[in-house]
């Protein structure tokens, strides 16, 4: 069997692993059928959770048919040891392993999967579906209709390229670099301030990453960081002073701010010819415009990874997944103005757009910026597009030691299936938006000391 197990697609090893969340859900010492069940309910956009979900099967009901059917074990709570399958969990491995030989097929997807575990009618998943009303030979007939329309987007043997975020940010710092060492020699050296508001152990690594950041890249930089009781108008007052301060060009301001202060009054506050991250209302304003200004680091950042991976929006169908302030609105101005680096058609969706998928389909260039993980499935996007996945997402994860993992606003394994090319999550969006951080510092700088 262990053969066997090295075909499986990585969506179908993630079915397993969540079988195993399911055992261990129920207490109970092994993986039987039924946690393979509720496994491939659980895998939402795979084929074998569609099928299950277009004959009615309830991820909640199921689990009520499975307690009621085997009860709760008796393992010990937070006990993570390898889990067995057992003798008709195993059986259906193999059974998925003749089903996909007979498809013709030299892996084993959760089609597979589910077809073998609709072959193996004594274990408990059958009597589940069962006591749902739901006749095994009509599942397995929706799960091969399901497979047949999962063939005319699926590209199994052709994932899509990885846009290496990474290694272009390099590309973009090793500018900013060169420019500021120009400056240097004109007597002036970048300065950018830090503002960080409470103690948080992962926006004080985040905010001290870009300080160090920037010092490679030849500026000056400082942080200020504040604890989360501080008022509004002493907070304020500190930036005030930091727009005063001539050591400094650039100032961001780390966000979101703690509940007693106003974003938006303390960003104004921020000078805009010092604003590093191009978000106070009269960068934005002359963003809208079509005016010189910093753009928001988040938005350049993709703009910037589009061009340099070769993917120009120019004459292409963006559509945008979200409409924060600092991502989806700047980043829809940016690319519909009549520039070389734009020209694109933008839609915007948000939770307010009735049908999602409708929408997202028609792109060529599909950009997630929701703050909602996972979200963007593969029967969402369309055979061949560019994904941008812009999400930043931890999720919890009982398999890591950590106990949770980071993820973007786009089902990667399934999606790049489906694209032409996509951002991974981590080393996409994120590096650029520190990288376009360092670039803007810069170009403020060359503008207030312009002769």
């Amino acid at each position: 069997m262990s053969d066997n197990l090295e075909k499986f697609t990585e969506r179908a090893r993630h079915v397993l692993t969540l079988a195993q969340e399911e055992s261990l859900r129920f207490k109970h010492d092994y993986i039987g059928t039924e946690h393979i069940l509720l496994g491939l309910v659980r895998d939402g956009d795979g084929i074998a959770a569609r099928a299950l979900g277009n004959v009615g099967v309830e991820l909640e009901a199921a689990r009520q048919e499975v307690e009621r059917i085997v009860g709760l074990g008796n393992r010990p709570s937070g006990v993570i040891t390898e889990i067995p399958l057992t003798p008709r969990a195993k059986n259906v491995v193999e059974l998925s392993f003749e089903e996909a030989r007979r498809l013709g097929n030299d892996y084993i997807g959760t089609e597979h999967l589910i077809l073998g575990l609709l072959r193996e009618r004594e274990g408990v998943a059958a009597s589940v579906l069962d006591r749902l009303g739901i006749p095994l030979e009509r599942a397995k007939a929706e799960a091969m209709r399901v497979r047949g329309l999962a063939d005319v987007w699926t590209k199994v043997s052709t994932p899509a390229t990885i846009i290496d975020g990474k290694a272009i940010a390099e590309e973009v710092r090793a500018e900013a670099t060169a420019r500021a060492k120009a400056l240097h020699e004109r007597g002036v050296t970048p300065g950018l301030a830090l503002v960080l508001v409470g103690d948080n152990p992962s926006s004080l690594s985040y905010v001290r990453s870009k300080g160090d950041a920037a010092e490679q890249a030849g500026l000056f930089s400082d942080m200020y960081q504040f604890p989360d009781s501080i008022d509004q108008q002493s907070l304020i007052s500190r930036i005030l002073d930091l727009n005063d301060d001539s050591r400094f060009h650039g100032i961001l301001v780390q966000l979101p701010l703690p509940k007693q202060l106003d974003e938006d009054v303390v960003i104004g506050a921020i000078d805009p010819s010092k604003d590093a991250d191009g978000v106070t209302p009269i960068n934005l304003g002359r963003l809208m415009r079509g005016e010189p200004c910093p753009w928001p680091a988040t938005p350049a950042g993709v703009v910037e990874l589009l061009h340099r991976s070769g993917h120009s929006p120019a004459g292409k169908h963006v559509v945008i997944c979200g409409r924060s302030n600092i991502v989806g609105k700047p980043l829809a101005a940016i690319l519909s103005q009549k520039s070389e680096r734009a020209n694109a058609t933008v839609s915007i969706c948000h939770t307010g757009t009735p049908d999602l998928p409708e929408i997202t389909r028609q792109a060529d260039i599909l950009i997630a910026a929701m703050g909602a993980p996972l979200a963007i499935k593969a029967h969402m996007v369309k055979p061949g597009a560019v994904v941008i996945d812009v999400g930043n997402n931890w999720i919890s994860d009982p398999l890591r030691t950590s106990g949770r993992r980071l993820v973007g606003d786009v089902d990667f394994e399934g999606v790049r299936n489906v694209a032409s090319a996509i951002t991974p999550v981590p080393g996409g969006v994120g590096p650029m938006t520190v990288a376009m951080l360092i670039a803007n510092t810069v170009w403020l700088a060359e503008r207030q000391t312009s002769a």
